[in-house]
C-alpha cells in the first residue's frame, strides 16, 4: 500500500531549474503558467507552414525530427508541460501529482471533460495505455529509455519480445490479447476513470521532465488498438487540431479539433503544411509572405536577411542548442580501439568547422547542448593537433592510416558540408574516408541496428533541460539494443555505465549533478564522438504570427498556442 502525500496549494520561488525531487512537488504552484499576452488574441485564418520531405510517423511516440516534432504538439497534450524556473504546469492533469513520501511513486488526477478528436472522453486507462504503449515493441516507440524507471517496464517489454518471437500455443484465442505474463505493467494502475497511478522501481528526478515530451503524450486506447501501425498515419490526439487530410508528399491538412477542452482558446481555423519544398524555396515564400513560418535558413538567404530591415525582425535564434558530430561505431574496428578516437579528434580544426558553418555555431567541447543546465564549461578540449593524431594512430597499430565509410544525409546541408570536412581532415592524416548517401530515415534506422554504421554525422536537441536526456539517450551502454538503439555510436564503459546505475538512483540534485559531470569528461576522454560543433538554430516567423515559442529542447517551435493578428 503506497501513501501519497498531496501538494499544498501554493508554491515557493526560485525552485532551481530542472532539479526538482519529490518532495519539493509539494512546493511547485498548481497555478504556474504562461503570462497572460497584452496583444489581444484573435480567432482564424490559416498558418502555413512547409517540410522538405513527409514525417516517417505522427504517432506521437514515433516522431522524433524537429518538425515532426512541432506537428506533434498541435495534435497531442501531456500531462505536464515545462514551467518557469525549472517548474511544472498542468495540462491534461488537473494539477500537479501527489507524490509519495518515498519518491516512488505519483497520483494524477484528470481534467474532467476532456475529449479525443473522435469525441470520446480522455480516462485514466487511456494514460496507463499510453505510456505502456513505450514498452510495446509493436508501437515501436523511440525514447524507452525515458521511462524504464517505471516499475515492470522491462519485465513487459521482454514479455511482448517473447510473444513476437513464440508461436501461439494451439487451441489460443487468436485475437491481439497479451499471453504471456506479465501481461501489463505493474508501476501503471488506472485508480478510477480519472484518477492514474505511476510507481517507480527507484527514485527518478526526471522523470516529471520525461512526461512533458511528446513521447508521453496521451493517445486514445481505442483508436491505436483498431488501427495498430496505421495510427502514424491517422493520429488522433486532444490537441488543438486533428488531421483532416494527408497527402503524401503534397499536403497535410489539419483543422480544428471540436472537442478540444480549451473551447475558449483562439486560434487559427486550420493549419496547411506544404511538403516537398527545399530551403531556397520555403524562404522565397516566406519572403512573399506565403508561409508564416521555417524551421531552417540556408546561409545565402540568412546573410540576405540581415540585410532587409523588414525580414531582419522575422529572424529568431537560439544559440548552441544543436550538437552536431561524427559518431564513431565503437563495437566496428578500429572503433573499437580508444586511440584511434581520440587521435580522430585531434585532426579536427573546429574553428575552422565554426567558420565553415558561416558562424552559425560554436566549437564542440563536450556532448551536451549549451542550452542545458549543466553544461560544463571546464570540460578538457581535443587541440588541432595533426601530428598528435598520426603518432596516435601509429601507437594504435595504424602508422599508414586505414579506410572507413562515413554515412551521411546529402539533403541537410549543414550535415553534408561537415561531413565532407571530416572527410577532407581526416585524409590529412592518412584516414581514407569514402562517404556514403542515405536519406534522414534511412540513417535513422540503419545507425540503431548493431555492427552496421561504422561512423556517421548526427545531431541531437534535448527535449528537457536536464543532462539525463541526451546523455541517457545517446551514450548509456546499459540501454544497447540489437536495433533501434539511439546511442549510436554503441559506446559502453563499465565506469561509465556504473555512473548512469548511481545517477539514475541518485535522490540528492547536487550529487546527482556531480556524477552527470563525471559521465561528461570521461565520454570526452574516451571519445566516442568526433566532436565538431554546436549549431545556433536560426528561424523565421512572420510579424503578424503571436505567441510563438521558439526555445533550446526538442522541438524548438512550439506553435500550438499561437494566433494570427494582421
Amino acid at each position: 500500500m503506497i501513501t501519497l502525500q498531496p501538494s499544498p496549494a501554493r508554491p515557493a520561488p526560485g525552485v532551481r531549474r530542472g532539479l526538482l525531487v519529490l518532495g519539493l512537488i509539494a512546493l511547485l504552484s498548481q497555478g504556474w503558467g504562461r503570462a497572460a499576452d497584452p496583444v489581444a488574441r484573435h480567432s482564424g485564418g490559416i498558418l502555413r507552414l512547409a517540410l522538405e520531405a513527409d514525417p516517417r510517423s505522427l504517432d506521437a511516440g514515433q516522431v522524433f525530427s524537429n518538425e515532426e516534432g512541432t506537428v506533434g504538439f498541435l495534435l497531442f497534450n501531456t500531462l505536464l508541460e515545462a514551467g518557469p524556473e525549472g517548474g511544472f504546469v498542468p495540462v491534461l492533469a488537473e494539477g500537479l501529482p501527489e507524490g509519495s513520501a518515498d519518491g516512488l511513486a505519483y497520483r494524477f488526477r484528470l481534467k474532467q471533460g476532456v475529449r479525443f478528436a473522435n469525441g470520446q472522453e480522455l480516462e485514466a486507462a487511456d494514460v496507463v495505455h499510453s505510456l505502456e504503449r513505450c514498452f510495446d515493441p509493436e508501437a515501436a516507440a523511440v525514447n524507452l529509455a525515458y521511462f524504464t524507471s517505471i516499475l515492470g517496464g522491462l519485465e513487459f517489454l521482454e514479455a511482448r519480445k517473447k510473444e513476437l518471437a513464440t508461436p501461439r500455443r494451439p487451441g489460443h484465442d487468436p485475437g491481439p490479447s497479451r499471453w504471456i505474463e506479465p501481461r501489463r505493467v505493474e508501476g501503471l494502475r488506472a485508480v478510477d476513470t480519472r484518477t492514474v497511478e505511476i510507481r517507480l522501481s527507484r527514485r527518478d528526478l526526471g522523470f516529471l521532465h520525461v512526461l512533458t515530451t511528446l513521447s508521453a503524450a496521451i493517445v486514445p486506447r481505442s483508436e491505436t488498438t483498431r488501427l495498430g501501425r496505421q495510427f502514424a498515419t491517422h493520429p488522433v490526439g486532444t490537441g488543438p487540431f486533428v488531421v483532416k487530410t494527408w497527402t503524401r508528399g503534397a499536403r497535410i491538412r489539419m483543422v480544428r479539433n471540436p472537442y478540444y477542452f480549451k473551447a475558449d482558446r483562439p486560434g487559427p481555423d486550420a493549419v496547411d503544411v506544404l511538403v516537398g519544398l527545399d530551403r531556397s524555396t520555403q524562404a522565397m515564400m516566406f519572403e512573399r509572405g506565403e508561409l508564416d513560418f521555417e524551421y531552417y535558413i540556408t546561409d545565402p538567404d540568412l546573410t540576405r536577411f540581415r540585410r532587409d530591415p523588414r525580414m531582419k525582425a522575422c529572424l529568431k535564434r537560439v544559440v548552441g542548442s544543436t550538437p552536431t558530430f561524427a559518431f564513431l561505431n565503437c563495437e566496428i574496428p578500429p572503433f573499437t580501439n580508444r586511440l584511434v578516437r581520440v587521435a580522430l579528434n585531434h585532426a579536427i580544426d573546429r574553428e575552422a568547422a565554426v567558420r565553415l558553418m558561416s558562424n552559425r555555431a560554436v566549437a564542440q567541447r563536450g556532448p551536451l547542448p549549451l542550452t542545458v543546465r549543466g553544461f560544463n564549461q571546464e570540460l578538457p578540449e581535443y587541440a588541432y593537433d595533426p601530428a598528435r593524431a598520426r603518432a596516435l594512430l601509429a601507437e594504435a597499430g595504424y602508422p599508414n592510416g586505414f579506410a572507413t565509410t562515413l554515412w551521411c544525409n546529402p539533403k541537410d546541408p549543414t550535415w553534408w558540408r561537415l561531413g565532407l570536412f571530416v572527410q577532407e581532415s581526416l585524409r590529412k592524416v592518412g584516414v581514407s574516408v569514402s562517404m556514403r548517401e542515405i536519406s534522414y530515415t534511412g540513417l535513422i534506422d540503419a545507425s540503431g541496428r548493431r555492427r552496421t554504421v561504422p561512423m556517421g554525422i548526427w545531431d541531437w536537441v534535448s527535449a528537457y533541460d536536464d543532462p539525463r536526456d541526451t546523455l541517457d539517450s545517446l551514450l548509456n551502454g546499459n540501454n544497447l539494443s540489437e536495433d533501434g538503439c539511439i546511442n549510436n555510436a554503441f559506446y559502453s564503459a563499465p565506469r561509465v555505465d556504473e555512473l548512469f546505475r548511481k545517477s539514475a538512483a541518485e535522490g540528492d540534485p547536487g550529487r546527482r549533478l556531480s556524477l552527470f559531470r563525471q559521465i561528461e569528461r570521461q565520454v570526452v576522454e574516451d571519445a566516442p564522438w568526433i566532436f565538431l560543433v554546436q549549431m545556433n538554430l536560426d528561424s523565421l516567423c512572420q510579424p503578424w504570427v503571436k505567441g510563438m515559442s521558439l526555445r533550446g529542447f526538442w522541438p524548438p517551435a512550439h506553435l500550438e498556442d499561437c494566433w494570427i493578428d494582421r
